[in-house]
């Protein structure tokens, strides 16, 4: 089933729109896969969009190193930022999907894993690497984020100022995640993300690249010609802590104020209090409501809410856990919300569920 969300503004032309869903179990990924495609584009089509206004394609399998070949069959005249990812989705389908649709937006395939938009008098570009594989997380992380930095580069831009989130995929997070935090706090440090200024929003989260030796793939999204005004870095200290406590650097959240609205970048979030613990050990259903109670407070640092949210990611270290999980979400977020649950284990193995989301309000800096 694919469920949709919108963010429209009157008389204005410049929509997002967003999707997400999974397949449901069927014979085979092939019959999966279409059936999904299909119900996407039905979707697409009763909301006024198509795969013009599609900016970003996120793919989730079940089998990523086997089912890739047949879904790139399927997809090969996308001109689309196509994200695939090995994390199964946790009603036993072997297929999921999420999309990001900009109505009245100007998009360009700049190559392999690189696309350039113009929207609303802005410009943003999403960048992934190329296959390029390292034989551990500390270096295929450090590739990734050099990468960046060139790609970046060659448009005067830099991480520092113009990244607004990153997503960080690992193979096997709980033995390859070290490398990965040690790789991105050394980065950061050479390019002048600290504490004391600024980190990214991002989430870290176990998934598989296609090619089973690469241990680490990051996706990002980037913005030109930002104010440093443009941005907020979202904090709620009473409910979780600085991520410079327990080592790592991320930003719990940015949000973006564009010329008629913000954008709000949610980074992975899991139950943990303002000292950095792991919080209600073992029970996933008091882990999941401290998961959305965290998420409302970073919202609301910065005029935002749980209302504004239009698409998530949930993130379970046991499948089995869904059944508990997904109908608590329905409670508490928006009912229209477009989200997927997916097998994902967290950067600790005490944290049994996470989210990431994304929020749009009306509240720009026009």
């Amino acid at each position: 089933m694919i469920r949709h969300s919108e963010f429209k503004l009157p008389g204005n032309p410049a929509e997002e729109h967003f999707f997400a869903g999974s397949a449901g179990r069927g014979e085979s990924f092939a019959e999966e896969a279409l059936r999904l495609l299909a119900e996407y584009g039905t979707s697409m089509a009763a909301h006024g969009c198509s795969e013009e206004s599609e900016i970003l394609l996120r793919i989730h399998l079940s089998d990523v190193t086997n089912q890739m070949p047949h879904l790139r069959g399927l997809l090969k005249d996308r001109a689309v930022f196509l994200s695939v990812i090995g994390q199964s989705p946790a009603d036993g389908s072997r297929i999921a999907l999420e999309a990001w649709h900009w109505k009245g937006c100007e998009k360009r395939m700049a190559g392999p894993g690189q696309e350039e938009l113009r929207f609303n008098g802005s410009e943003a570009v999403l960048f992934r690497t190329e296959d390029v594989v390292f034989p551990d997380s500390y270096r295929q992380t450090g590739f990734e984020f050099e990468s960046l930095k060139e790609f970046l580069s060659a448009r005067r831009m830099t991480p520092a100022e113009n990244t607004v989130r990153t997503w960080l995929y690992c193979r096997d997070v709980d033995n390859n995640y070290a490398g990965l935090v040690r790789a991105r706090n050394e980065f950061f440090s050479r390019n002048g993300l600290s504490a004391e200024t600024h980190f990214i929003a991002s989430t870290g989260i176990e998934g598989q690249h296609a090619a089973p030796a690469r241990l680490v793939a990051m996706d990002s999204i980037s913005w030109a010609g930002l104010r440093k005004e443009q941005l907020v870095y979202l904090k709620a200290e009473h409910m979780l802590s600085p991520t410079a406590l327990y080592g790592v650097s991320f930003e719990r959240g940015t949000r973006l104020l564009l010329r008629d609205r913000s954008h709000y970048y949610i980074s992975g979030t899991a139950s943990i209090d303002h000292l950095g613990r792991v919080v209600h050990l073992s029970d996933v259903r008091r882990q999941a409501m401290r998961m959305v109670e965290n998420i409302a407070a970073l919202l609301e640092s910065s005029e935002g809410s749980l209302s504004d949210l239009r698409w998530a990611t949930v993130y379970l270290r046991d499948p089995a856990d869904a059944e508990i999980v997904i109908p608590l979400l329905r409670e508490f977020l928006p009912e229209d919300l477009p989200f997927v649950v997916v097998r994902a284990p967290v950067c600790r193995p005490s944290w049994l569920v996470e989210m990431e989301c994304f929020a749009v309000n009306g509240k720009g800096d026009a």
